[in-house]
């Protein structure tokens, strides 16, 4: 097939579909089409709630799964310090997704985790102190960078339990846009 039939055929395609969204939106009411728009503005400004949660979150999964990785491969004990923070920073992102489509505000599960990944963090910077940095660290070239990794972890986790507290008080700064968004798709419906 030939490139100009190639580009026919998809602008048929393309004709089509707006054809066929045309006709769908065509049985719809205007009050329907604003019902929508306030649902998805419900869950827009829901979903900005917990933007930062869910981005500190992935920061801590990606850092966990290649600590992760790399312990894996050195065949050290050490494992069991970024497995707890990949667990935590997981779970914390699948509660995060959910409550984006239902009307959640408290992660009680990530509420668990961070603090038992922080208590981790910290036993791993005082063994790094104590024993060194061969068990936890073996790919440092100092143990003082596995001390400064555990202490970045810890004023992450620390800076998203904040804010999940935040959250659940309804004392975050977005909690008035999100109200008040709420409050709109309330009386329209």
């Amino acid at each position: 097939m030939s490139k100009k039939q190639e580009r026919k055929k998809r602008r048929a395609r393309v004709a089509q579909s707006g054809a066929a969204r045309s006709a769908r939106l065509q049985g719809h009411t205007e009050d329907a089409n604003e019902r929508y728009r306030s649902e998805y503005a419900v869950r827009g400004a829901r979903s900005n709630r917990f933007m930062l949660v869910r981005y500190l979150s992935a920061l801590i999964f990606f850092l966990n799964i290649s600590w992760l990785t790399i312990l894996f491969v050195a065949r050290s004990w050490g494992i069991v310090v970024p497995l707890v923070g990949f667990a935590a920073s997981g779970v914390a992102l699948i509660e995060c997704m959910v409550s984006v489509s239902r009307d959640h505000e408290r992660l009680k599960y990530a509420e668990v985790f961070y603090p038992a990944s922080a208590v981790m963090y910290v036993l791993a910077a005082v063994i790094t102190l104590v024993a060194g940095k061969d068990l936890i660290f073996p790919f440092l070239s100092e143990g003082i960078y596995g001390v400064a990794l555990c202490v970045f972890c810890i004023a992450v986790e620390a800076i998203v339990y904040r804010r999940l507290w935040k959250i659940r008080h309804h004392t975050d700064k977005r909690y008035a846009r999100y109200a008040q968004v709420s409050a709109d798709a309330a009386q329209s419906s």
